[in-house]
């Protein structure tokens, strides 16, 4: 079967089945028994949370606006930095966009990568690249993939399970992460039916973002694929990505919706650095975004929903403490885990997959076991018992690893 023919079926079958629409529905509904809340996440080194829109386009490649006007939608947005990644090209960096938005005027700090075009019309976001690096288009993505580590950058799966243009190299080495949300791909699974016949009504009487926070779904099939990546404690970063473009496609006609602003409160990927890089700002606050994106000391959340700060997870033992990305040793002590959120919240603590314990505003939970530990948060409502009403899921941390 040819890859058109694919992308057409995939397509067909979601607005057939509308299975973006009936996600939503479902999810609004939790049934999750919850521990007493005990927990307290304890004292770091005092760190930065800097919000982040990541993965935005501009008229480099199939953007709608310039970069002016990109940097406008996210001063207006009120993040703190913006990653661009134009499709196959780094100019804007030779450009020098970098420098005209360096974290001061009142503008978000500028952070330039690009998004690789590999085989089979799949991407790969290659992130802290040298300025004269430009990229192959159509090259197979383990060739993508090594060439960005060969320039020790940070190659991340772009739109991983995405209708149009799903990953399907998973057999593929020397990744760093990927895209757990991404709102493109979700976006696309709510264009049917069911989905427009409530989301056209919403967005009239409650405006645009009214919409887009109709749109929040727990990403399922990314963060299955995340937890058996790091089930054995193999270190995969998770982000939350936008793929905006202040354009939408349907059928052969383009929309200037969402625009850049609007996109850019939805989802955001908030890093931690230490707090003097975030003063020193300029190109010693992108190597410290740029050393969270690897280390995977950030987590992502449906900012729409509220802003998910303060939000902390930590785990300790006698000799050492430490946050969301990082590894630990039991050292034959075990592992306190603490995580903390904000407002109505239900907090799940995953390991390979399942949740292990749960709590309301916090939690608190005794490791024994190595591997991969992750919180996810969800808002409510109300709940009547274990079951919660209203739930949307907002914020989802990277792995502490216990060794």
């Amino acid at each position: 079967m040819s890859p058109r023919l694919e992308k057409k079926l995939r397509i067909g079958a979601s607005v057939l089945f509308a299975t973006g629409f009936w996600d939503a529905v479902a999810g609004r509904f939790l049934w999750q028994a919850v521990s007493p809340s005990l927990g307290k996440s304890l004292s770091l080194p005092l760190l930065a949370d800097l919000s982040g829109a990541i993965h935005v386009h501009s008229t480099y490649s199939d953007g709608a606006g310039d970069v002016p006007t990109v940097m406008e939608g996210a001063k207006e947005a009120g993040v703190d930095f913006l990653l661009l990644t134009d499709h196959n090209t780094q100019l804007p960096l030779r450009d020098g966009w970098e420098q005209k938005y360096n974290g001061d005027n009142g503008y978000p700090l500028l952070l330039v990568g690009t998004e690789i075009t590999v085989e089979r019309g799949a991407f790969l976001l290659a992130l802290d690249m040298p300025a004269a690096w430009e990229p192959t288009k159509g090259q197979p993505p383990q060739a993508a993939i090594d060439e960005v580590n060969e320039h020790r950058g940070i190659p991340l799966v772009s739109l991983p399970f995405d209708i149009k243009h799903p990953w399907e190299a998973w057999d593929t080495t020397g990744c760093m992460g990927l895209e757990v949300i991404n709102l493109s791909t979700i976006a696309r699974r709510h264009i049917n039916i069911p989905s427009l016949l409530w989301l056209v009504p919403v967005g009239k009487i409650g405006g645009m973002m009214a919409a887009l926070r109709a749109l929040v779904t727990r990403p399922d099939a990314a963060l299955e694929r995340w937890d058996s990546l790091t089930a054995d404690g193999t270190a995969q970063v998770g982000i939350g990505a936008l793929d905006a473009h202040a354009l939408m496609k349907i059928g052969k006609k383009k929309y200037p919706i969402p625009n850049y602003p609007d996109s850019m409160r939805v989802v955001s990927t908030h890093v931690l650095i230490p707090e003097p890089a975030r003063q020193a700002g300029g190109d010693t606050t992108r190597q410290a975004i740029y050393r969270a994106f690897r280390q995977g000391n950030c987590y992502f959340a449906y900012d729409c929903l509220g802003d998910p700060r303060p939000f902390s997870l930590t785990a300790s033992t006698p000799a050492e403490t430490v946050t969301m990305g990082e590894r630990i040793c039991r050292n034959g002590h075990p592992v306190r885990l603490c995580a903390q959120s904000s407002g109505k919240s239900l907090l799940q603590l995953y390991y390979r997959g399942k949740v292990v314990c749960a709590g309301i505003g916090s939690l608190e939970y005794t490791a024994t076991e190595p591997g991969a530990y992750r919180i996810e948060v969800y808002q409510y409502t109300t709940r009547l018992g274990a079951l919660t009403l209203g739930a949307r899921p907002w914020i989802f941390s990277n792995p502490i690893y216990i060794d």
